[in-house]
């Protein structure tokens, strides 16, 4: 049996007449859409754990609080990030 998701009149690269394209090219935008969110969100966190580091070693302090710290209010700032742009998604905007 077929699958149903390719059975359309074009190449698949979201540029045909029917509506199987255009779902084929709003599949590729929300990938694209959360592979950045994703890589934006790997690359908050490991910069964030590093300049902690970096900061305690600087401070010379005992206990690693930056590195903890840091990393922690990068995560609230992307997880209240992340919530606008699912409502902005959901609202239509």
């Amino acid at each position: 049996m077929p699958r149903r998701d390719n059975v359309n009149d074009n190449n698949g690269d979201g540029a045909g007449s029917g509506r199987a394209g255009s779902d084929s090219a709003d599949r590729r935008r929300e990938l694209m859409r959360y592979a950045g969110l994703s890589s934006e969100v790997v690359a908050s966190i490991g910069i964030a754990v590093f300049l902690g580091v970096k900061a305690d070693k600087w401070l010379k302090v005992s206990f690693p609080i930056l590195s903890w710290c840091l990393p922690l209010l990068v995560i609230v700032v992307l997880i209240i990030n992340l919530i606008k742009e699912g409502s902005r998604k959901k609202n239509g905007k």
